[in-house]
């Protein structure tokens, strides 16, 4: 469906394969600042509420179109949901065309009785779920003006260590999709 009302929520759920990633990228910077450039064979992207899909939706080089005053809300996430290895989306950078974004802002909500599924039902697939307090967080932005930018999406990326228990950093990564601000 094609949003055209003003102040509009497209939200971008980015998936890494972060095997790939370690595997291609094996000693990548560990300074936010100075992320390791990567090819887009790793990243997935999936956008709704969008004004529409230019091209690229599933992929790394999704490119999307809004309209000045709708939002962009970007999450990050591994192919194993962020249980094992996890990625943490931290910035949207201009790189070249119009800067249409304005300052991203990362937030996180706390939902008190989000579901998980149900460990002690297992023959119903763990259904009924258990209520639990579960954090969700993104990085957002308004959109200011019109114009076509190509921007850095930022990602850490995290590893299970050997207690099974904590995520350590393993390095911080970039690439570069497209958006397209309609006039």
């Amino acid at each position: 469906m094609e949003l055209t009302a003003s102040g509009q929520t497209a939200n971008i759920l980015v998936v890494i394969d972060t095997e790939y990633v370690k595997s291609t990228y094996p000693k990548p910077s560990t300074d936010p600042t100075k992320p390791t450039g990567i090819n887009h064979n790793s990243q997935f992207m999936i956008a709704t509420g969008t004004r529409g899909i230019i091209s690229g939706q599933g992929t790394a080089d999704l490119s999307f179109k809004l309209n000045v005053g709708d939002y962009a809300s970007f999450t990050g996430t591994s192919v194993y949901a962020n249980s094992d290895d996890s990625v943490i989306v931290y910035g949207i950078k201009y790189w070249s065309g119009t800067q249409v974004f304005n300052s991203f802002t990362p937030n996180v909500i706390t939902r008190n009785r989000a579901v998980q599924p149900n460990p002690e039902q297992v023959a119903n697939g763990g259904i009924p779920p258990l209520q639990t307090v579960q954090n969700f967080s993104s990085l957002d932005s308004k959109v200011g003006k019109s114009g076509t930018e190509n921007f850095y999406v930022y990602f850490g990326l995290y590893t299970l260590g050997s207690d099974g228990q904590t995520q350590n950093l393993f390095g911080y990564f970039y690439w570069d999709p497209t958006i397209t601000v309609q006039g």
